[in-house]
């Protein structure tokens, strides 16, 4: 019996999940071979990113960096399913083309692995919108290496604020989305509680949060806003709603107000966290994408167009059939494409037809909002401060045991940055 070569391009929430889940279907595969392809050596957990640039920040900036980075990302070669599994490849490296009629993915060294079923999950790239300084100056939050950028360079700003009683450190996030809103709320509680512990003076920094839109938190509840809003403003957050980022410069920000007067502040850090977009290399390759850039896929996660290349996660336009919006980049719906996935590469060698998925028409979210404090969004319902922060943690052990045994996934769960 041959053996059916599965290639999965990306290793983030839905590329390993998806080599895991087949994994599981050995038996339905028969003569299996799956090729997990990354440019990075780590699996990495990002709703934990924002902890690993602002924890323990009054230690050395890398006295903590072995235990955040643990608690924040797996090493792919130190996942005991994934190395252990003879059936499963872990290629380091970056791909630079696909040929779908040869069935084959081209890396940037020159290797040539060849498919008989490929996944594409390669995410999504930052998006700066042309804003003069924006890839430049401001510091992006979406790898392991941007996380420790910026933990660096607030750290250095701390050693100016132990040396200076006048306001030394002002802080500037831009976007008001879930992941700018979550690390603004971290940072500027940590830096309140080493005021009050007295390892910074007292009023010394400002944190500011920056949104083009009206509101942040756009695409939660209106209640889940206003706690969130409350939430900041309790921990001393500057919410700039209906504010445009013109520039950023190296020690300044240029702001438009919605009346179209602009000012100048002093900005000591800027941290971008404003959105993404599709990844070129899609189309480069010569995958059908939308207006956007998006790969687009039908219900079984098929390409359009083309036989035995599939695609999930953040790349893809997957529009739910009832409302027609597009699902959102979230890792739990990443998570469930990849199963979607691997059920249709088995079906399809079984002889039996694929099957469609119908996504939620609403997810459950959570977002941390500052030590232990977060809001958990379930729709009809949500939990705010203690019992929103227990939900997080639950979400969190509930990802790393599905990637790892449960012992492995235990102890990375409890190493992770608090």
């Amino acid at each position: 019996m041959e053996t059916h070569k599965i290639t999965i391009v990306g290793a983030g929430f839905g590329g390993l999940r998806a080599a895991i889940e087949l994994a599981k279907r050995k038996a339905r595969l028969k003569a299996f071979e799956i090729t997990l392809i990354d440019p990075r050596p780590e699996h990495l957990y990002t709703p934990l990113l924002y902890e690993v640039s602002s924890g323990d920040l009054e230690l050395s900036s890398d006295a903590c960096v072995g235990e955040l980075q643990s608690g924040a990302c797996v090493r792919y070669d130190s996942i005991s399913n994934i190395v252990k599994n003879k059936r499963i490849r872990l290629v380091q490296g970056s791909a630079s083309a696909v040929d779908a009629k040869a069935r084959t993915v081209t890396l940037a060294s020159g290797e040539t692995i060849p498919y008989d079923d490929l996944v594409v999950a390669v995410g999504v790239e930052t998006a700066t919108y042309g804003i003069p300084g924006a890839d430049t100056v401001a510091l992006p939050m979406k790898t392991l290496a941007d996380a420790f950028a910026v933990r660096e360079r607030l750290f250095e700003a701390l050693l100016e604020c132990k040396a200076s009683d006048a306001p030394c450190l002002s802080l500037f996030v831009v976007g008001g989305g879930a992941c700018g809103t979550e690390f603004a709320a971290e940072t500027s509680n940590f830096l309140r509680r080493l005021a009050a512990e007295g390892t910074i003076p007292a009023d010394s920094f400002r944190v500011a949060l920056i949104e083009a839109g009206p509101d942040i938190l756009s695409m939660f509840p209106p209640k889940v806003r206003a706690r969130a809003v409350s939430r900041l403003a309790d921990l001393g957050v500057e919410v700039l709603t209906g504010t445009k980022l013109k520039a950023v410069e190296k020690r300044a920000v240029v702001l438009e107000r919605a009346d179209k007067t602009e000012e100048r502040r002093e900005a000591d850090v800027t941290v971008w966290t404003a959105g993404t977009k599709a990844l070129s290399r899609a189309k480069d390759w010569g995958l059908p994408t939308d207006e956007r850039g998006f790969i687009k896929v039908g219900p079984t996660f098929l390409v359009e167009g083309l036989k035995n290349v599939y695609a999930i996660g953040d790349a893809v336009s997957f529009l739910h059939p009832k409302t027609k919006a597009r699902v959102p980049a979230l890792g739990q719906a990443a998570a469930k494409e990849a199963g979607i996935v691997a059920e249709n590469i088995a079906r399809v060698l079984e002889r039996k037809l694929p099957m469609s998925w119908t996504p939620p028409e609403r997810w459950i979210t959570v977002v941390p909002m500052g030590g232990a404090y977060a809001i958990a969004d379930f729709g009809w319902f949500h939990l705010t401060g203690w019992p929103g922060y227990l939900v997080r943690k639950a979400a969190d052990l509930q990802y790393f045991a599905t990637i790892l045994p449960f012992k492995e996934a235990w102890k990375r769960w409890v190493s992770g940055a608090k």
